[in-house]
């Protein structure tokens, strides 16, 4: 089966097979994948340094470049340093690593994103599985499995990547609390630009981000977080914000410093230059959560069952896979893409749609988006 092809930038319009579609899917949250500025950051950067520096950050291969990148995503976030990489992927394979070594076993969302179980599985570490967002089975498990090992640490999406649904981090403290020294890990892929007051993600939603990656631990649990600048942060590549401790730490935990080739030059011009955007111009981020609440409101106004989460991916179901494989194409014939998954983590036997908000939808787009749903939805 031949897959899609898109064939302009990502945003609010896009260009499918030929075809100009109202565009809900993927994860440019604040619009920046196609934005001319980072676009010409990425051209110029590439005739300035080349493909790529053709060797390891550990050896030669530390530009100018992707210090910029560093030093701009310590300053979004707030902190004393950044690592940057190839691959956001990879984030959670880096970070583990660096906070299991003292860990006895893991205690995962069983839900949770490819990249977070394959990290988990390579810690070498033993891996307990709890349900999804289900503060009570993870305590019953830590209970069941404790008296083994000791020095848990939790692992989980800061924000489920198929239906929006975030972490509730808290509760799961007020959990560890009771069984440290602990950890909780999350992958922030969906939270990170979209979260928080100042776009930190879900711990800072929550008002927990001083305390993350190398912070102070609250009740004798440590907090850790990884993410990606590929979705709303409008680049490419994965990022570990930090302490310098910690931040050294991460790089020292993995090869991906000493044995990875160093990001490419054009991916980490476009990355420095949307990074610069996010930082100054937050109205990207209002302007998302408004859209956010305008969709989710709308949603709930037709009875489909969504989170109250501020969340810019939207899953939801309207019946079993062959009822939503028509509303999507329903969709589809008149303009509109709203993605329809049949299978992905954390996703049931019959699938869902899942649409994604971002910056630059227009309320008109938004309540041409509901009005074709108020039109085709059965429930």
């Amino acid at each position: 089966m031949t897959s899609p092809l898109m064939e302009s930038p990502p945003g609010p319009e896009v260009v499918i097979d030929g075809v100009k579609y109202l565009y809900f899917g993927g994860t440019s949250y604040l619009g920046l994948h196609g934005n001319p500025s980072v676009i010409a950051a990425g051209c110029d950067a590439l005739k300035k340094y080349g493909v790529h520096t053709a060797t390891t950050r550990a050896g030669f291969g530390t530009s100018p470049l992707l210090l910029k990148v560093e030093e701009l995503a310590a300053r979004f976030f707030g902190t004393e340093d950044a690592f940057y990489f190839s691959s956001g992927y990879v984030a959670n394979h880096i970070v583990l690593p660096a906070i299991t070594s003292e860990a006895s076993a893991l205690f995962l969302d069983e839900t949770a994103h490819f990249c977070v179980v394959e990290a988990a599985r390579l810690a070498g570490k033993p891996v307990h599985r709890f349900r999804h967002r289900d503060p009570a089975d993870l305590a019953s498990q830590l209970r069941q499995h404790l008296p083994k090992y000791g020095s848990p640490i939790v692992v989980a999406d800061g924000v489920t990547p198929a239906t929006g649904a975030i972490a509730p981090v808290r509760d799961y403290l007020k959990v560890l609390k009771d069984f440290a020294p602990a950890g909780l890990h999350v992958d922030d892929a969906h939270g990170f630009g979209v979260l928080g007051e100042d776009g930190r993600g879900i711990f800072e939603e929550v008002g927990l981000w001083q305390h993350v990656n190398g912070g102070s631990p609250i009740d004798g649990v440590s907090l850790s977080v990884c993410g990606t600048l590929a979705k709303a942060l409008g680049g490419f590549g994965g990022i570990v914000p930090g302490t310098r401790d910690f931040v050294a730490k991460a790089r020292a935990s993995s090869h991906y410093f000493d044995g990875a080739s160093a990001p490419a030059s054009s991916v980490a011009g476009c990355s420095a230059a949307a990074l610069e955007i996010c930082i100054a111009q937050p109205e990207l981020r209002r302007q998302l959560r408004a859209n956010i609440r305008w969709v989710r409101d709308g949603l709930r106004e037709m009875g489909l069952e969504v989170t109250a989460d501020s969340t810019a991916n939207i899953g939801f179901t309207t019946g079993k896979a062959e009822q939503m494989r028509r509303l999507h194409e329903a969709l589809k014939a008149i303009g509109i893409l709203v993605p329809y998954m049949p299978a992905y983590s954390g996703v049931g036997p019959d699938g869902l749609l899942r649409l994604a908000v971002c910056a630059g939808h227009t309320n008109e787009m938004l309540d041409r988006l509901l009005a074709a749903l108020k039109t085709h939805v059965t429930l």
